[in-house]
């Protein structure tokens, strides 16, 4: 079976599609939303089942875009952090893939900041696993973002 590129979309509850990422872009692309309000722990575990499930299909993900509703209470924002701990964790055997998490602007600052001080705690991993990380809010281009490094590649003889 050979891999296939693709890109998943993980949606919490409440949150939108983000516009600025256009469905039809060249790849498969899978999407988790989360359509009930229950713990925000739970789309942990919707994520995890349909990676499985992916990973079994043949699917390669090179992209993974983390969709907040903007939610900043405490369980909400730890939810977020394991969940894109997780993902990273999925996305490390690849090198030069890509992290992006995303939230509405009408959501507003506390939200944005929120996803920033998020990025700000992946960022050693992204930089250790050669992965590249951004924000993105609204339609706007990157208000964040941390590109994969090229490693140059060691002389031998």
């Amino acid at each position: 079976m050979r891999s296939r590129p693709a890109t998943l979309v993980v949606i919490e509850f409440g949150a939108s599609w983000p516009r600025w990422l256009h469905p039809a872009h060249s790849g498969d692309v899978a999407v988790v939303a989360q359509h009930y309000e229950g713990l925000p722990t739970d789309l942990v575990a919707q994520v995890a089942s349909r990676i499985t499930r992916l990973s079994h299909a043949g699917w390669q993900l090179d992209e993974v875009v983390l969709v907040a509703n903007g939610r900043t209470d405490p369980e909400s924002s730890a939810a977020r952090s394991v969940l894109a701990r997780g993902l990273l964790g999925h996305l490390k055997g690849s090198r030069g893939c890509q992290l992006t998490l995303s939230v509405s602007e009408a959501h507003g600052r506390r939200a944005t900041h929120e996803l920033a001080l998020l990025a700000a705690a992946l960022e050693p991993v992204t930089l250790a696993s050669n992965l590249a990380l951004s924000v993105r809010v609204g339609d706007a281009e990157p208000v964040w973002s941390r590109p994969a490094i090229s490693r140059p590649i060691a002389a031998t003889g």
